[in-house]
């Protein structure tokens, strides 16, 4: 598989995981009020959120999916080999932080949550390894 679909895939897969994962287990996500507004004929199963584990995947891994996805994007804009993965990560966390932060004013909706940070830091810090890893081997070399 080609470089540019590699890329490709791990910006947009993680992003459409995270928007169906609000869809089902949280539909009353600004996102997707947001997203139902273009969108009204689209349905989609709503799961009840009970049980630990759904409420666990409904509050973190729409924001790890969104966190891998923005590393895999800084790299594709900014960087272009494999030294550039440090200044993509070290770009990303203060960003996803912040935007985190925000949410504790009235100017970015949202609910702040310190775990949100954590398990974005956690996405971000993979990406990053996973960019180090594949990017790195002769095979993927511009």
């Amino acid at each position: 598989m080609s470089r540019k679909k590699i890329m490709f895939l791990n910006i947009i897969c993680p992003i459409v995981v995270g928007a169906l994962i609000y869809c089902m287990l949280s539909p009353d996500v600004i996102f997707i009020r947001k997203t139902a507004d273009f969108i009204d004929w689209i349905y989609m199963p709503v799961f009840q959120t009970d049980c630990t584990f759904l409420k666990l995947v409904r509050n973190y891994l729409p924001d790890m999916m969104w966190g891998y996805s923005l590393v895999f994007s800084l790299f594709c804009i900014i960087g272009n080999n494999v030294a550039d993965v440090r200044k993509v990560f070290w770009l990303a966390v203060p960003f996803t932080a912040t935007m985190e932060i925000m949410q504790k004013t009235s100017f970015v909706p949202g609910t702040f949550d310190v775990f949100d940070i954590f398990t974005e830091f956690l996405a971000e810090a993979i990406a990053a390894c996973i960019i180090y890893k594949l990017y790195s081997r002769e095979e993927f070399q511009l």
